[in-house]
């Protein structure tokens, strides 16, 4: 099983399924680019890249299909991974998943020239943003939730320079939603899409898009909880859709 985590996390989110997992299952849990104690160098980094990253991790990687565990950021790299090799994938669990639909400033400061750079000059000048969100917030364009969740990225210099760096090397992982559902029905690939009840950041109606017209295949989940849902709580859940066909 592939446990691909969120944004700001690492290998060692997923620590807590060790007791869960029924024997059969091997974890194999790569930190990300920016993450963890990676230590990255290159431009970017795509979705060939990490297949090639996992053929190093899993000797029988070209002999065995694979399960896929992925968490916020690392749901979008999951379904990358479906649309790149369908057939190596057996089931896909998807937590609070980001990539079913792009955010339009995330469009703007990855997938454009002068988005980034304006992007890039927002995170080493945050005073600017910050006092829009602000703004938004008090007018209630944007609930309180939303509010916080933003300043927890550019309040702090680091972080914000994080969040450049990581933004723009994943930029590359974009799938596309109407592909990733052929090839699920196609494949017949078993894909649960799982949300917090409470989470104000991905909430249960951007799966939507993905579900509609492939109900066979794709089932979406609502639990209580928030958008941090690799929490043990979660995690007899978590097990039984790996166990669920």
């Amino acid at each position: 099983m592939v446990c691909l985590h969120g944004f700001g996390e690492s290998a060692d989110s997923f620590s807590f399924l060790a007791n869960h997992l029924p024997d059969e299952f091997t974890v194999v849990a790569p930190e990300l680019p920016w993450h963890g104690e990676t230590n990255f160098q290159q431009a970017d980094f795509s979705v060939q890249d990490l297949a090639a990253v996992l053929e190093l991790m899993i000797p029988s990687f070209k002999q065995q299909s694979i399960y896929l565990l992925g968490y916020s950021m690392g749901a979008r790299i999951a379904l990358s991974l479906v649309e790149y090799m369908p057939e190596k994938i057996s089931k896909v669990v998807l937590l609070a998943p980001d990539g079913l639909k792009m955010n339009g400033w995330y469009w703007l400061a990855t997938q454009t020239t002068a988005g980034n750079k304006l992007f890039r000059y927002t995170m080493q000048h945050p005073q600017w943003f910050a006092a829009i969100v602000n703004l938004l917030n008090k007018s209630n364009f944007v609930n309180k939730g939303v509010a916080k969740y933003v300043h927890k990225y550019i309040d702090d210099a680091q972080v914000r320079n994080n969040l450049y760096h990581i933004w723009t090397t994943m930029r590359k992982f974009k799938p596309n939603i109407k592909q990733v559902q052929q090839l699920v029905a196609f494949n017949q690939i078993p894909v649960h899409l799982v949300f917090g009840k409470y989470d104000r950041i991905i909430p249960y109606s951007t799966g939507y898009k993905l579900h509609k017209g492939c109900e066979s295949w794709i089932i979406m989940h609502e639990i209580q909880g928030g958008h941090l849902l690799l929490k043990e709580k979660h995690a007899a859940f978590i097990i039984s859709l790996l166990g669920n066909e």
